[in-house]
């Protein structure tokens, strides 16, 4: 009997049909690239975003924490789909959400680049690439990476997941790990984000819990009295997360927690516990605690992003296309 010749082409058909069988589907689709929109038809979005949005934080330097929180508060619930966007019913109704601002930047980002290249730019790169500017400018330039883009924007927003997968001031450490695992987020990394609480600010609905009924012990005594000044039953005035460098974006927020500076009970406790004291002496190293930002927020940014003919390319950020 002859030999059973099997031609190259065969063997790269049968290993190709192999790869697709045992290849989960989310690993063969299309991945978040820098400069997506170069060679995706409008090489300007990002330039246009950004300088749209540099132009809103000019304007009220408050922007600058909404648009972060907003990338947050996206990306923890579905991933990166722009679903906070999303107008009532909605993620909006959550209440966690109902304290968001910055939205009308996004909208007015999403208008400028329209004008450009309609139909192109999702409003989920859109809320990424604000956040990333946002930190680049509160950090006087000295935290900036390139934002990986090709997102789509998704199609559902609900309230219930919101209020479920969003972490709470309130939460142990147990439990904000547990909702950042959740997203394929490590420990490590949940610590490094919560030093965007290195800007913005907090109610006082955020923190009442450590003011009453019981004073909690490890808030520092001049912060103590300041917040009990400031929020007096039935108030729910504001202050910095940050008490001592509130609109700069730096490593003082963890300094802050080991001197029991830190404002909310999910603040302290990466102080107090164990598993998370480690990583906070770490990122009092401005230089440590900005390489970690970065890769967390980039890892973040991946979270169940929706790509390739996935979802959608809204025409209104607040809307799903009809």
């Amino acid at each position: 009997m002859g030999k059973l010749l099997v031609r190259p082409y065969v063997i790269l058909l049968l290993v190709v049909a192999s790869l697709v069988v045992l290849t989960p589907p989310g690993l063969i689709e299309a991945q978040l690239v820098n400069g997506f929109y170069a060679s995706h038809g409008c090489p300007k979005a990002e330039s246009i975003i950004k300088s749209a949005v540099i132009t809103a934080i000019q304007q009220n330097s408050a922007n600058a924490p909404g648009l972060l929180r907003i990338f947050f508060h996206d990306c923890i619930v579905n991933g990166c789909d722009a679903s906070v966007l999303i107008d009532s019913p909605s993620e909006k109704d959550a209440i966690p959400n109902q304290t968001l601002h910055g939205f009308a930047v996004i909208d007015t980002a999403k208008a400028q680049v329209e004008e450009v290249c309609p139909g192109i730019v999702s409003c989920a790169d859109i809320v990424a690439l604000a956040a990333e500017t946002s930190v680049a400018i509160t950090s006087g330039g000295r935290v900036s990476w390139e934002v990986p883009t090709g997102r789509r924007d998704g199609l559902v927003s609900s309230a219930a997941a919101a209020l479920a997968a969003i972490p709470r001031p309130t939460d142990t450490v147990a439990t904000i790990t547990s909702k950042f695992a959740a997203r394929g987020l490590s420990v490590e990394q949940m610590v490094a984000l919560s030093g965007a609480h290195t800007i913005g600010l907090a109610h006082c609905s955020a923190f009442s819990n450590r003011l009453s009924p019981t004073l909690d012990s490890t808030l520092a005594s001049p912060l103590a009295q300041s917040l009990l000044t400031l929020c007096p039953s039935g108030s729910n005035n504001t202050t910095n997360l940050d008490v001592t460098t509130p609109t700069k974006f730096d490593a003082a927020y963890f300094r802050n927690l080991q001197v029991g500076l830190g404002l909310l009970t999910s603040d302290a406790e990466l102080q107090s516990d164990g598993s998370t004291s480690g990583f906070v002496s770490a990122n009092t190293n401005f230089n440590t605690f900005a390489t970690n930002f970065i890769s967390s927020m980039i890892a973040m940014g991946n979270v169940e992003v929706l790509t390739g003919t996935a979802g959608q390319i809204r025409a209104n950020c607040h809307q799903f296309n009809s």
